[in-house]
């Protein structure tokens, strides 16, 4: 199954250069991923208009650091994920690094700097793979 991810604050400027137009729907196939962690990973990166590699590179640069720490909340409360096991996916060195990614993320859901609709829509389209997930792999 397909999932059309479409971030609507994705903005791209129009051929006149005047109007900024929506960015076209992009398809994700978490089919593509092995596992459930790996899938939220994919439909995170997908919903801000990356990949998956690009999102767990090193560096701390905005937006990429961001998208990574909601990537990694929400792989976190979702998948039920192991510091050890998401440090191990999200390239990190050690599982105390990914242990300080969890406050750091609700610092910055308050501060504006992550966005609560974004969470709620990646929620929304996480939540329609698990769903799927289960049935799909068995």
């Amino acid at each position: 199954m397909n999932y059309y991810i479409d971030n609507p604050n994705t903005l791209t400027m129009g051929s006149d250069g005047a109007a900024p137009l929506l960015q076209q729907e992009r398809v994700f196939n978490p089919h593509d991923c092995e596992t459930l962690p790996e899938a939220i990973l994919g439909a995170v990166a997908h919903y801000y208009g990356t990949t998956s590699l690009e999102l767990v590179q090193p560096g701390r640069d905005e937006p990429r650091a961001t998208q990574r720490l909601t990537a990694a909340y929400l792989i976190k409360k979702i998948a039920k994920l192991s510091n050890t096991k998401l440090a191990k996916l999200l390239q990190r060195g050690h599982a105390s690094t990914v242990s300080h990614l969890m406050p750091s993320v609700e610092r910055k859901v308050a501060s504006g700097k992550i966005s609560q609709e974004d969470i709620v829509r990646l929620n929304s389209i996480i939540g329609e793979i698990v769903n799927n997930w289960s049935y799909e792999r068995d």
